[in-house]
């Protein structure tokens, strides 16, 4: 059931997202170099300075190149990348779409020599050369169903869900979420697949410029490739062309899109902020790939914040705006993690010896107690059979009194089948 949230006003807009800034990128796109029009030289001329964006990827088909073309390609995005000025990325597109499909390939030192038909080998290949990665138009080709690949997950950073070659399909957002679902970290773009030219403002059959949102510190090649590491790009549809979707934040409990992270907390605030030209109409939560939560928004800006209890989920936001236009941000995963149960010391302060107790809630068959500075040196260690306390008399294990202060104290308590963990604080004053 839609809800309406109050939204609060931006006085002054600035191109900021959560101490980044926001550049614009295009991260699939071709040219006379494989079966596009143009030279890779007058494509990041016309995106710089026609399109108006920051970053732009030239893919040709790494079937088309030799390596002498490949290194040309280079050489041309080195001379168009200056900093705080634009970006240009050399990049190939690997594959076969009668075979697994077809992934852009970034920044890697030479063209992937494998089998189009041999998608593990070409994970492998990726790995090695720690190239990031795109899945491209995945609904023309499954990645052998999105099987998951542990070695790949790191460096398989980006899933289209728009792509403007006149093929776009709204079901690439199924595609996303299908890739969440089977343990990819993986993040929505939204690129063009220029054949015809016109980089970075090349329109989809419904008239809308996709384009990707980067979070950066700044327009440095390493800054975008290190928002490809951390996942800090959302997709977006842009139309008219003046109207891209800022999202400004969205963080659980501080952390940003992209971050993965352990909670200790069973409860997380949730934040998101966006700006634009034109209204926004719902604002959508998904958690582990359906919606959870949604929001009317009858404004081009607002800040929705809320709160959740969580498990071990993954979370992105949708936006549609009331002329149609969608954005999807990174995911961000929460990991809930129990805090550790607490040790009662008595008496605490110790001034003799101290009874260190723990809950005896399992049918627990041994105990290791483990004594550590507050700098995290070991100083004293005890097993004892059975559930009984321990105790420790302020001394280390050679039987040195130690000084007087804080220590902290960490219980390992064993059934047959596993283990539980009690830690606490001790203070040690001695006479």
């Amino acid at each position: 059931m839609k809800q309406f949230t109050i939204i609060s006003i931006f006085l002054l807009i600035v191109n900021l997202a959560v101490g980044y800034n926001i550049y614009w990128a295009n991260l699939h796109s071709h040219t006379s170099l494989s079966d596009g029009n143009g030279w890779p030289a007058e494509a990041y001329a016309y995106a710089r300075d026609t399109a108006n964006i920051d970053v732009l990827s030239i893919t040709d088909h790494t079937s088309y190149l030799n390596q002498g073309s490949y290194d040309y390609e280079k050489t041309i995005a080195n001379q168009f990348t200056l900093p705080g000025q634009f970006v240009a990325i050399a990049g190939q597109e690997f594959g076969n779409l009668s075979a697994f499909g077809h992934f852009s390939i970034f920044d890697a030192d030479s063209l992937c020599p494998v089998s189009v038909s041999n998608l593990d080998a070409a994970y492998a290949w990726i790995y090695r050369h720690n190239s990031y990665t795109q899945m491209n138009h995945p609904a023309l080709g499954n990645f052998n169903y999105l099987a998951y690949n542990h070695d790949a997950d790191k460096y398989v950073a980006m899933i289209e869900v728009v792509n403007g070659s006149g093929l776009y399909t709204p079901f690439y957002e199924d595609r996303f979420i299908e890739a969440l679902n089977l343990g990819w970290h993986i993040m929505p773009v939204s690129n063009q697949d220029n054949h015809n030219r016109h980089w970075g403002d090349a329109m989809t059959a419904q008239g809308q410029i996709p384009l990707t949102g980067v979070w950066a510190d700044s327009l440095t090649k390493e800054n975008i490739l290190d928002a490809l590491n951390k996942r800090r790009m959302y997709a977006c549809e842009v139309k008219p062309a003046n109207d891209r979707i800022n999202l400004r934040e969205f963080s659980i409990d501080g952390k940003l899109m992209g971050d993965v992270y352990t909670s200790h907390n069973k409860t997380v605030s949730i934040k998101v902020s966006a700006d634009a030209i034109n209204n926004f109409d719902t604002i959508y939560l998904y958690k582990n790939g359906v919606v959870y939560k949604d929001t009317i928004i009858t404004q081009n800006n607002f800040t929705w914040s809320l709160t959740d209890n969580i498990s071990n989920d993954y979370y992105f936001v949708k936006g549609v705006q009331q002329d149609g236009d969608n954005f999807w941000s990174s995911p961000i995963w929460v990991i809930y993690q129990a805090p550790p149960m607490s040790i009662q010391a008595w008496p605490n302060p110790i001034r003799s010896s101290s009874l260190i107790k723990f809950p005896k809630d399992r049918d627990f068959i041994s105990s290791d107690m483990f004594v550590y500075t507050m700098e995290g040196n070991l100083v004293f260690k005890q097993y004892k059979w059975y559930s009984d306390d321990q105790i420790w008399d302020g001394k280390d294990q050679n039987g040195t009194i130690m000084k007087n202060g804080i220590y902290y104290v960490v219980v390992k308590a064993r059934t047959a089948r596993d283990t539980k963990i009690y830690k606490g604080k001790v203070a040690l004053l001695l006479p």
